[in-house]
């Protein structure tokens, strides 16, 4: 039965879809094609899944190639407790050696990333502010998924700490190598793998506009498969220079009283991660 060894938990928008390809240039490694297949997400408390989700053991087990030993997947929604909840049980009852890989960044960046992709991609109309204006809903997509202590805190209740490892999105940005280096390490695969793929980043939001409803779906199953022929660098050139001339820039201001507000309500998350961890995060705002 080939199932995941190991798992990329989240953070949204903390660099998954990046890590999700350098793991998978490694030779000793294999990443789920799908790169979010959702399998162990669980009930959806009144929240959709994407169409896309797959639910069928059988179907999941299609993903991985048993001739491989170290095989990962890259499900965001499995680190957004209490969107989606009881995610680690389920991984430990047909995973129990599972390793997670958990990418975290500035807290507050985070959040207006993720409002970004809300506004570019799943039609949020809201300004960033009115989307912020109640801290307090812990089922906010924009608030809940920053909360990293209480989110890793759920699968060390279920897995021990040696299995979790913590990456610092500006840790993969700046340091990459040396950071892929203790990813490779951590999953006992060949750490001096280099490739000139690990140069790429993925899903870079600061091009992302206003777009109308149902763009990206049609980016993705109409236009994408079409142009495939022409070099990547130079579509996406084209395509960001045509984006500029039809729709406004996302206004992600965000005023200094509701900053504060976020970075009260971060703090504590922040200083009992680095307590978990032992990390710094010295880049970041909090």
């Amino acid at each position: 039965m080939p199932l995941p060894t190991f798992f990329i938990i989240g953070a949204p928008k903390a660099g998954t879809t990046s890590l999700h390809h350098y793991l998978d240039q490694h030779p000793q490694v294999q990443m789920s094609s799908i790169k979010e297949p959702r399998f162990f997400a669980g009930p959806e408390n009144g929240i959709p899944y994407p169409p896309d989700r797959v639910d069928n053991l059988q179907e999941y087990e299609q993903l991985f190639d048993p001739t491989i030993e170290v095989r990962g997947e890259s499900s965001t929604d499995y680190a957004i407790h209490p969107r989606r909840q009881n995610v680690p049980e389920r991984i430990k009852g047909l995973v129990p050696k599972a390793k997670f890989i958990y990418l975290v960044r500035d807290p507050v960046a985070r959040t207006i990333s993720h409002y970004k992709m809300r506004a570019a991609l799943m039609g949020e109309r809201r300004s960033l502010n009115e989307a912020l204006s109640d801290l307090s809903d812990l089922h906010s997509p924009y608030v809940f998924p920053s909360l990293y202590a209480s989110q890793l805190k759920e699968y060390l209740r279920h897995f021990p700490q040696e299995r979790v490892l913590v990456i610092d999105q500006a840790d993969l940005l700046q340091d990459r190598r040396p950071t892929l280096r203790r990813a490779f390490s951590f999953l006992a695969v060949d750490s001096e793998i280099d490739s000139l793929q690990f140069e790429e980043e993925l899903l870079n939001s600061q091009a992302w506009r206003t777009y109308p409803s149902g763009y990206a779906n049609f980016i993705a199953r109409v236009v994408a498969p079409t142009v495939r022929w022409i070099p990547r660098d130079f579509r996406r050139s084209v395509r960001r220079s045509v984006e500029r001339r039809l729709w406004p820039p996302l206004d992600t201001t965000l005023d200094d009283k509701l900053r504060a507000r976020l970075e009260e309500l971060y703090e504590p998350e922040v200083a009992h991660l680095r307590a978990l961890t032992g990390e710094a995060f010295a880049t970041w705002s909090i």
